[in-house]
């Protein structure tokens, strides 16, 4: 049991140190959002360039990547019949049930629990996402709350996007064998050392900024428990159901594709969602997703320290 413990200490204590920076207002609502941007626009590209670069990159691979990107688009369609039930009709549904919080949470914690070494499959699924999020998520999500057409400034604000431009050096870069280049010079093995130390830097700034986000208004609880139960909903029954029947078939029966599969269902909101959504909802809807984000990230470290402990690391 402590050796269970063991990984999951520290992300609970730093969480903790999160929660106390904002009852003691030890760092401004400012300073978090600040320390979000950081995250988001320097240490998460770093992180997908060193992830990518150090991948051994087969024909599964892309196989991977192109099945987690058809089972969003399947989430974000199952979000939308969704709101076909009266009840639960809401216009934030499809994107609530689609985009995950894979870079902000799920790489740190997956790391902080499984360790670096068992990291590649589940970054596969992350890549599916992020191309996902760009292509299809962010355009669909812009018609549907704003009205605005797909333009060619859609475009460049997809193929200027931090995420991307990481992934295809990284990936670019890892195809010509440019990181045997790099190791081998003084020069280059330090900007691969740069980039290892920004990645590094993310993983308990994250966890202080999520401690720091958990705070929930009582008033909007019901409605915040409303959007979760629709995410887990959908991402469960359909997550599930395309695993057994279509990534069962195709990918090569493995402990870490299942453990990368389940710990990709068990990720909360995406954090961004916040961003998006202001200035298209009103104040109170903010606060609403802000609370399902809360609440979905309690849920989903919890569903992580559950699956750590029927698939623990040293059977890996």
């Amino acid at each position: 049991m402590l050796s269970i413990l063991s990984p999951i200490l520290p992300m609970i204590l730093l969480i903790g140190l999160g929660m106390w920076c904002r009852r003691s207002q030890y760092f401004s609502h400012h300073t978090i959002a600040e320390i979000k941007r950081f995250l988001l626009n320097i240490c998460t590209p770093a992180t997908i360039i060193n992830m990518t670069l150090l991948m051994e990159i087969e024909a599964q691979t892309f196989l991977i990547i192109a099945l987690s990107y058809i089972m969003l688009c399947v989430f974000l369609l199952g979000g939308k019949l969704l709101n076909l039930i009266p009840p639960l009709h809401n216009t934030l549904n499809p994107y609530v049930c689609s985009g995950t919080a894979f870079m902000l949470v799920g790489m740190s914690l997956f790391t902080i629990i499984y360790g670096a070494e068992h990291l590649a499959t589940f970054a596969l699924l992350g890549i599916g996402h992020e191309f996902f999020i760009w292509t299809i998520y962010y355009p669909l999500f812009h018609l549907d709350t704003k009205g605005t057409k797909i333009t060619i400034a859609t475009f460049k604000n997809l193929l200027t996007s931090p995420f991307i431009i990481a992934l295809v050096a990284g990936m670019m870069l890892n195809i010509f064998g440019v990181v045997e280049i790099l190791e081998a010079n003084p020069i280059g093995s330090g900007i691969l050392s740069a980039i290892t130390m920004l990645s590094s830097v993310a993983t308990p700034l994250l966890l202080i900024a999520l401690g720091y986000g958990l705070a929930f208004k009582v008033d909007n609880l019901k409605a915040s428990l409303k959007f979760v139960f629709v995410r887990f909903l959908v991402v469960g029954v359909l997550g599930l159901l395309f695993k057994f029947l279509i990534i069962d078939p195709l990918i090569e029966p493995s402990l870490v594709v299942d453990l990368s599969f389940y710990a990709f269902l068990a990720l909360p909101l995406m954090f961004t969602l916040t961003l998006f959504v202001e200035g298209v909802v009103s104040d109170e809807e903010v606060e609403i997703i802000n609370g399902a984000i809360g609440i979905s990230t309690i849920i989903s470290i919890i569903l992580l320290i559950i699956l750590s402990i029927l698939i623990p690391p040293a059977i890996l």
